[in-house]
């Protein structure tokens, strides 16, 4: 199937209370699909959390992007991953990418002989505050986490980004960006599944891990008052 670009608009999101106080934004369950905007493409999922007062930038302590990677004769085919969290804007009727940073990098997530869905994990981020989108939806901060395939096989598909249901933690509209899609050199926002877009699940699996700023210690401390088409398989 193919995947459709809409014209972004405000959508109302309700976040999901975190149960991990470092949880901001994850937990939706797989689908039996997956991703891949082909070389040189970075597909972005729009990521948001619950915002107190005050409350404009995050710092990404971690993230963990799922990737499904299918067995071909015999044997998973390797690829390498860039891993990216960058700032989401808006003008009041178009989502954008500001500031991009790249937080994670491999050359190959390795081989084996079965199906899997692999956590790739960036570990332990530093430096790293994104300053927040918080206009589209009252009470809630909007970023991006991007995923680029690298190598020789990026543009191979048994290798994607699994697209998951609506996450149990944060908030998220069922849609995705994308940077340099099919050769674009443009980030555009949003693409979906399903016909009419969006009527299929159309999330991207991520976990992110971090800390809201300033966090809720230092509110109460100052006084502050009290979210052409490319291709998807299926796995």
């Amino acid at each position: 199937m193919k995947s459709v670009f809409f014209a972004s608009a405000t959508v109302a999101l309700v976040a999901t209370s975190a149960s991990n106080a470092a949880l901001v934004y994850g937990g939706g369950t797989e689908t039996g699909s997956r991703f891949n905007a082909g070389a040189g493409a970075i597909t972005y999922m729009n990521c948001f959390t619950a915002v107190g007062a005050g409350q404009t930038q995050l710092a990404v302590d971690s993230a963990i992007v799922g990737i499904r990677r299918l067995v071909a004769s015999g044997a998973l085919v390797d690829v390498g991953i860039k891993i990216y969290a960058a700032e989401m804007t808006y003008d009041g009727t178009n989502f954008g990418r500001g500031a991009n940073y790249e937080i994670y990098s491999s050359a190959s997530l390795g081989g084996g002989a079965a199906s899997v869905t692999q956590l790739v994990n960036t570990g332990a981020v530093s430096g790293v505050t994104l300053n927040l989108e918080t206009v589209s939806n009252a009470g809630l901060g909007g970023w991006w986490i991007g995923v680029e395939f690298t190598g020789a096989n990026a543009a191979n598909t048994a290798n994607g980004w699994r697209v998951v249901n609506a996450p149990t933690t944060g908030a998220s509209l069922n849609a995705f960006g994308a940077f340099n899609n099919a050769g674009s050199g443009v980030f555009q926002a949003f693409f979906a599944f399903g016909t009419p877009p969006g009527s299929s699940p159309s999330r991207l699996m991520v976990d992110v891990n971090g800390t809201l700023v300033p966090a809720p210690g230092a509110l109460a401390l100052l006084g502050v008052a009290g979210l052409a088409g490319a291709r998807r398989r299926r796995a």
